[in-house]
């Protein structure tokens, strides 16, 4: 009887080397694929980056935005006021009864000219100042106010118009100089004098600004000086007199100074 004999596979060897003759899907993705993926995907960022800085170079260019000047930004900024409480403070003041500073008019305006300096000038109303002008103003006062300062008033040119007033200048206005005079002991010899005979300058007070508020709101330079004290306070108490004399360097300015609204000139201001 023949005898089952189950069939054998073939040597270890061979199956071994069957094995490796098959090729696998590592071995199919070669190195040249990788690098030729990797430069695809490359390719991709830099074409996704450059769409994008073009949309935005394309917006700009749409929607161009003019370079501001200098005096564009500062119009925009909030102007700070000094007071801007002031049309209320002077409606307390009044409810209140406090005292606003009392303007004294000038007793004597006289002329002197160090070009003509024998030449006799009387006491009036016109105010020339230059080079070679100045003026000399007297004040007298009697009053329990106990303080004075100089200032120089010059009203709104709608004002000025209105009260038929006007004036002409020429070169830096805004540091007029005042000095101190000494008074004769009979001030009345002042109504008449020339540049020779004109009292002894005795100190600077200080300097006064000519121009109206609506000239300081145009020049930059002149922020805030409407705030700021013109001279130093003087004492004024009982019956004082004051000389000064006006003097203008490198400007010129000529108006008539009257007893009359609107205030146009050189003032006195007494302080409660």
């Amino acid at each position: 009887m023949a005898e089952y004999t189950r069939l054998t596979s073939a040597s270890p060897d061979d199956d071994e080397m069957q094995t490796k003759s098959q090729p696998t899907v590592t071995d199919e993705i070669s190195p040249r694929y990788v690098l030729l993926f990797s430069v695809l995907m490359a390719l991709m960022a830099i074409s996704a980056a450059a769409a994008f800085h073009m949309n935005v170079l394309s917006a700009t260019w749409k929607e161009p935005q003019a370079l501001l000047r200098p005096k564009d930004i500062e119009d925009t900024f909030r102007m700070a006021q000094p007071s801007p409480n002031l049309d209320q403070g002077h409606a307390t003041m009044r409810k209140m009864k406090f005292k606003f500073p009392r303007m004294v008019f000038p007793m004597f305006i006289v002329r002197a000219n160090a070009a003509a300096p024998d030449t006799v000038y009387q006491s009036g109303p016109s105010v020339v100042l230059s080079q070679s002008d100045s003026m000399i103003y007297h004040w007298r006062t009697n009053s329990s106010w106990p303080k004075c300062y100089l200032a120089g008033w010059v009203s709104a040119s709608k004002d000025l118009i209105a009260g038929h007033k006007s004036y002409t200048s020429e070169g830096d206005m805004t540091a007029i100089e005042m000095w101190n005079l000494s008074t004769p002991a009979n001030p009345q010899v002042l109504k008449t004098m020339s540049w020779n005979t004109r009292p002894q300058r005795l100190s600077l007070l200080g300097t006064v600004n000519f121009t109206s508020r609506e000239t300081q709101a145009r020049l930059g330079y002149l922020d805030a000086q409407e705030i700021k004290a013109p001279t130093p306070r003087v004492d004024c108490l009982g019956d004082t007199e004051i000389t000064v004399e006006v003097v203008c360097k490198g400007c010129r300015l000529e108006f008539e100074q009257v007893f009359s609204m609107p205030p146009l000139g050189f003032e006195l201001m007494q302080l409660a």
